[in-house]
């Protein structure tokens, strides 16, 4: 037993033993399987590490080769120290390599006297230099706009030496002082068109200013007086009438608050076409009553004046009525203010370019003013004269750009017109909304008059002495006026109103004189109102 004991007691220590050693082994062979691991890592990494170095020692020779041909790998800057000019050439160079990826070597830059700065860039012979002139080219505003510039006028490739020249300027070429030479202010503008006929006629694109400059010359012509005969240096007629036909004022939604309401009387197609029958009757009365005539001058403001012709049933027919009438009631104390798009007059029906001489024609817009001196120019102005407001419209375009780069308000953008005078054709800056003013009360007065003298046959005391009577009960049963005119013309018995937004006739008319309508519950203005 003895001998059994000691015979288990040696089996265990051996057990012992040989666990210890496979626990070791087992250890062993881990720490070598974790060594293999990183050995391996480390051999990838070292491999990595050899390509990497590889690929940018084969980038480098590529490099290397490239310059040899005479490529740019990056942009080579000029050192000019602290000129102003210097640290933007580098600059340009700098930008056009992160936006465009383009190296370009600055080379130098020359001031010249009118102020455009010529900055000379290198470029890689590899790149074609009609392809970076275009690429320049397509991102020079963006980079104008980057670097603080106010432009970057020409980009070229000079023809003597491998040099892409961009040139830009800090300021527009025209300074304050100078534009007073090239351009009237809009008090000159002011006096031009309220010291001539008013025969004229506003071309411009849409959206351009034609209703507000409509709106200031008629509030301007109103302080000022119009004159007998409707010629220059007549004497002063006592009162104006205004009549407004403007065929989008009931659809349009861009005219919501139209400057001219308050004289609107022909508001949609039906009535603005209405207007030419009601002229040529005014023109009519006025022949027969000088007397009228005399202290009543008429003004016709045709908004969209193609527009609504083209929209007649026989568009050739009514333009040459319409041309009669101007022809015929010129001298009887009849004005017109036309406005439209087209800058030729044979566009407007019924008329030809001959008839330009019945307008005096304000062009709107550089854009419209090139167009129009490209179509005319020559027939008004010397090859000389020509060129030079040419030259100028090129400069007043970028003073006008800066400007009105620096305004928030759209009404108050400055905007540029040509006169086209008989003598020689005028630039002029245009006022702006903010200067209309109407006297509502003179003005109704004045219509009252209107009425009172057409209606009664003769001229009264009151209209003689060119006063304005002050109206009262006892006069107002002298005669049975007429009801008040509005946009679908007067209201006549068998006629009611209807709303010009959903064409309902169930309207209610409230205290301040503007009818509610009942189904879109929409108010609106009694002068915009359609009677049918």
């Amino acid at each position: 037993m003895q001998l059994f004991r000691r015979l288990q007691s040696w089996g265990e220590k051996v057990a012992h033993g040989h666990q210890s050693k496979a626990e070791i082994i087992k250890s062993l062979a881990s720490s070598y399987n974790e060594n293999l691991d990183e050995v391996g890592e480390a051999i990838a990494s070292e491999r990595q590490n050899y390509l990497l170095q590889i690929e940018l020692l084969n980038e480098r020779i590529g490099q290397l080769q490239q310059q040899l041909q005479g490529d740019l790998i990056e942009p080579v800057y000029g050192d000019f120290g602290f000129d102003i000019n210097g640290k933007i050439a580098n600059e340009i160079a700098r930008t056009l390599f992160s936006d465009l990826r383009l190296a370009l070597s600055v080379k130098g830059f020359q001031v010249k006297p009118d102020g455009v700065v010529d900055v000379g860039y290198g470029y890689s012979r590899s790149v074609h230099p009609k392809a970076i002139v275009e690429a320049i080219s397509k991102h020079s505003e963006t980079l104008a706009k980057k670097l603080g510039l106010f432009k970057i006028t020409s980009v070229r490739k000079l023809e003597i030496t491998d040099c892409i020249l961009v040139c830009y300027r800090m300021e527009p070429a025209i300074k304050a002082d100078e534009i007073k030479l090239m351009v009237g202010t809009p008090d000159e503008f002011i006096n031009y068109v309220t010291s001539h006929p008013i025969r004229y006629r506003l071309i411009a694109d849409p959206g351009v200013g034609k209703t507000p400059t409509t709106a200031v010359m008629i509030s301007e012509i109103l302080k000022a007086g119009c004159t007998r005969g409707n010629t220059g240096k007549g004497e002063k007629v006592p009162h104006t009438l205004v009549t407004v036909s403007y065929p989008g004022a009931v659809g349009s939604l861009k005219d919501s608050n139209y400057p001219l309401e308050h004289f609107l009387k022909y508001g949609d197609t039906t009535a603005a076409i209405k207007s030419f029958d009601d002229c040529l009757d005014d023109g009519n009365f006025r022949v027969k009553n000088p007397t009228f005539a005399a202290k009543f001058f008429q003004i016709w403001a045709w908004d969209e004046l193609d527009n609504t012709l083209n929209s007649c049933s026989e568009p050739y027919a009514a333009g040459e009525n319409l041309k009669k009438i101007l022809k015929q009631f010129g001298h009887n104390n009849i004005g017109w203010i036309v406005s439209g798009q087209s800058v030729m007059t044979k566009q407007i029906p019924g008329f030809t370019n001959d008839d330009r001489s019945l307008f005096t024609e304000i062009i709107i817009g550089i854009p419209k003013i090139r167009h129009y001196l490209n179509t005319y120019g020559k027939g008004k102005n010397s090859e000389s004269n020509l060129a030079k407001l040419t030259r100028n419209l090129d400069a007043i375009e970028e003073y006008i750009d800066q400007k009105n780069g620096l305004v928030t308000d759209d009404a108050r953008l400055l905007r540029v017109a040509l006169v086209v005078d008989s003598r020689s054709p005028k630039l002029y800056f245009l006022p702006n909304l903010d200067r209309v003013s109407f006297n509502y009360q003179e003005t109704e007065e004045t219509k009252r008059l209107a009425r009172l003298a057409k209606s009664s046959g003769t001229i009264g005391n009151e209209l003689e002495t060119g006063g304005l009577k002050p109206y009262t009960a006892s006069n107002s049963q002298m005669v049975s006026l007429p009801p008040k005119t509005t946009i679908g013309g007067s209201h006549q018995s068998g006629t009611s109103p209807h709303c010009p937004h959903c064409g309902s006739a169930n309207l209610k008319l409230q205290n301040d004189d503007r009818y509610r309508c009942l189904g879109c519950k929409k108010r609106t203005v009694s002068n915009k109102i359609i009677w049918k």
